[in-house]
């Protein structure tokens, strides 16, 4: 349920009027509220294991919408209040993430059934080498038949179809993956697509806006 709220508008200089809004939380796509997890990794919710996980998610909350039951997780916390301590949070400046860990380092003891990943940089499939390593670790992560889903740029070769498609046909047997994954869909996404009018996406510094003109979805078998 909302709340109800005193915010100002500004209608021209040094000139105001005050308002009640009835501010609403944030849903996720079944129309429920987002949540903050605090027993990253193992919060259950209902009677089920969050399944979902996004790294590098900055000060973003696609996830946590786009795929219920989600942890958001970075590195490090931006230099931001955390949603959960503002009844009002919806319309001030939070950040989202459930946890810090590093896509590599984190010693996980379970699987996901998703994998978030908007513009990613430092990790994904630029180069085999680097490739072999972050399909073999997604691979350890996610549970069979798992997705990856990737929000990027054409022009970022850690997470484009270029790049992508160059490591799918490799046939060096040093570079080859521990698993087996699939390219299962490929979408541009215009400045009109619903995903770039909903949200917006950070370069690394997390100051500068970024539209991301591709999606990926790999999938596990």
């Amino acid at each position: 349920m909302g709340f109800l709220k005193a915010i100002h508008i500004k209608i021209q200089k040094n000139t105001y009027i005050y308002i009640k809004k009835n501010l609403m939380p944030i849903n996720d796509k079944f129309g429920i509220p987002i949540i903050h997890h605090p027993n990253f990794p193992n919060d259950i919710v209902g009677d089920i294991g969050v399944g979902n996980i996004e790294f590098g998610a900055g000060r973003n909350y696609f996830g946590k919408r786009e795929f219920p039951n989600c942890y958001l997780t970075d590195l490090k916390n931006p230099e931001l209040d955390h949603f959960s301590i503002h009844e009002d949070y919806e319309i001030r400046d939070c950040h989202f993430l459930d946890a810090n860990c590093d896509f590599y380092k984190y010693d996980f003891d379970r699987t996901f059934q998703n994998i978030i990943l908007c513009n990613p940089y430092f990790y994904g499939f630029q180069g085999l080498g680097n490739a072999k390593k972050f399909f073999d670790r997604a691979g350890d992560l996610l549970e069979n038949d798992g997705k990856i889903h990737i929000i990027g740029s054409s022009s970022n070769k850690w997470c484009c179809k270029d790049s992508l498609e160059e490591y799918l046909e490799n046939e060096i047997e040093e570079y080859k993956s521990n698993h087996t994954f699939i390219l299962e869909a490929h979408e541009e996404l215009t400045r009109q697509h619903t995903i770039n009018v909903t949200y917006n996406f950070y370069k690394t510094e997390l100051k500068d806006i970024t539209v991301p003109n591709e999606r990926l979805v790999l999938k596990k078998v």
